[in-house]
């Protein structure tokens, strides 16, 4: 059943049906918070989901060397006493990107050596210049001179947004096929608590190839968005309509990391085509929210430093009227832009710390296939893996940019996770629960029991909170994990007349 079918079906057996925006829109986000209740009873085994785990190895003077300006050439750093911005004598890619992810929600908030002292990087401005959270206490090096006793860290991992409980982390012998021929390479790590950690004394600095564990870190809370100003500009556009509606809002991005939403808002174009849309981000007092400029006097890092604005669209809107067609669905604007074949043409929109406003100039910025937001409150795990992987295995070289494509140098080292997700919201009236077809009855009967302890018959309410429990019982014979059986491998005797197995699988070998 999708949404529209689950809605029907409740005011089918509730016997009341008004055909009314309003009263959908409370109808659906019942069934939103009966399917949350449904989805976080057990763990389902549908609703985990395996990804490869990216890993960052550190970035050191002699391993991110300038090939392209002096080849095989370290990379050093200069500074001022007393001031927060450090330079590198050359860029350094992986300060610019990874993969295709920018690097500044990579390697915002973890340290950066110098001196042997750690620091906390505050901003990545480019790939040959960085702002930290404090002063540098080491002294200034004699001018013209670049030092080479730094690095850079990767200590603290986010985990994806949707994840609601980590289940696994560890190496496979997979994407990279190195353990061909010999034992299982490292597998799974194991969780240590912070209070563990603690006690035990582990060396937060200590790093080798792979992670034998790793140790839970406090979550990292993003403030949430404020508001929305939306402006039209004449004839510098492409492909908007006139007198039609788009809605907006936006939310914080601070390494990578998304906050809550601000508030929405809604803009008629005028009859003219091809206008562009201005975002202007305000905070709650009128004013624009915007990260000053460095100056090389502050000791600590300005109000907004390094919190980017990333925007969202509504596609469950009518263009022609300005009315949403049921709870909002918000999808990412990307950069878009008049040619296609650009690198960053499908990179999500956004505009730096020290800017409050920016502008929509092209429709194909609204592409209704992009990612949907997931983040809810504001507040993302974390996790440090022990030892701190430092180890790679694939080098990317770097390519010249007199190609059409630039490649950037890039270390690569992935793990695997399996964790529990989060579902989408149903907001589109097509949307489907992401769960087998049996659960579908279930998210109707636990509406049900909502709608029903609010009406105040307790009665009908507990007769389907016993529903549930009874078809439960029978759902989780199917999709829950049991650990109920060990296999295992034959006994190894003495005398070696027992059978040998392979000690990559149970296959015997003799």
């Amino acid at each position: 059943m999708n949404l529209t079918a689950l809605r029907e079906k409740i005011k089918n057996i509730t016997d009341y049906s008004p055909d009314l925006q309003q009263f959908n829109d409370q109808m659906d986000e019942i069934v939103n918070d009966a399917l949350y209740a449904i989805w976080t009873m057990k763990r389902w085994t549908f609703a985990t989901k395996t990804i490869n785990y990216r890993l960052y190895p550190d970035i050191l003077p002699d391993r991110d060397t300038a090939n392209v300006v002096a080849p095989a050439t370290s990379v050093g750093i200069s500074w001022v006493q007393g001031e927060r911005r450090v330079l590198f004598q050359f860029g350094i890619d992986r300060l610019e990107k990874v993969g295709v992810i920018d690097a500044k929600n990579i390697w915002e908030g973890q340290p950066m050596e110098i001196e042997n002292r750690d620091y906390i990087i505050a901003k990545v401005v480019n790939k040959a210049e960085i702002i930290l959270a404090e002063p540098v206490v080491a002294p200034t090096p004699t001018a013209g001179t670049f030092k080479t006793n730094w690095a850079i860290k990767k200590r603290t991992y986010d985990l994806p947004e949707d994840c609601l409980e980590l289940l696994y982390f560890g190496h496979r012998d997979y994407p990279f096929n190195t353990s061909a021929g010999s034992f299982p390479p490292y597998g799974k790590s194991t969780a240590i608590m912070p209070r563990r950690e603690e006690q035990v004394d582990l060396r937060a600095d200590y790093k080798s190839s792979y992670a034998e564990a790793y140790v839970w870190s406090p979550a990292y809370q993003v403030p949430a968005a404020e508001k929305l100003e939306l402006t039209e500009i004449n004839d510098i556009g492409t492909g908007f309509l006139g007198n039609t509606y788009y809605e907006f809002c936006w939310a914080f991005e601070v390494a990578g990391k998304l906050g809550a939403l601000s508030e929405p808002a809604t803009i008629q174009m005028s009859e003219g085509n091809n206008n562009a849309i201005l975002f202007t981000c305000k905070s709650w007092d009128g004013t624009d929210i915007i990260a000053d400029a460095y100056n090389n006097f502050d000791e600590l890092p300005t109000p907004w430093r390094g919190a980017r604005k990333v925007f969202f669209y509504n596609k469950n809107l009518n263009r022609q009227t300005g009315e949403r067609q049921g709870l909002p669905c918000w999808v990412q604007v990307i950069n878009g832009g008049i040619f296609r074949n650009t690198e960053n043409y499908n990179d999500y929109y956004f505009i730096n710390d020290e800017s409050a406003t920016g502008a929509l100039t092209n429709i194909n910025q609204l592409d209704n296939g992009q990612k949907r937001y997931v983040e809810i409150d504001g507040q993302h795990q974390q996790i440090r893996p022990y030892p701190r992987p430092d180890g790679f295995d694939e080098v990317i070289a770097q390519v010249k940019n007199e190609q059409s494509i630039t490649t950037f140098q890039d270390f690569r080292r992935d793990a695997i996770i399996r964790y529990y997700k989060k579902p989408e919201d149903l907001t589109l009236w097509t949307d489907s629960p992401e769960m087998p077809y049996e659960f579908h009855q279930l998210i109707v009967f636990k509406a049900l029991e909502d709608i029903y302890l609010k009406m105040g018959q307790e009665g009908l309410s507990n007769t389907y909170r016993k529903r549930i429990e009874t078809e439960v019982k029978g759902l989780q014979k199917r999709y829950c994990d049991h650990i109920d059986s060990q296999v295992q491998r034959g006994q190894f005797g003495v005398n070696r007349q027992a059978p040998l197995y392979d000690y990559q699988s149970l296959r015997r070998i003799n």
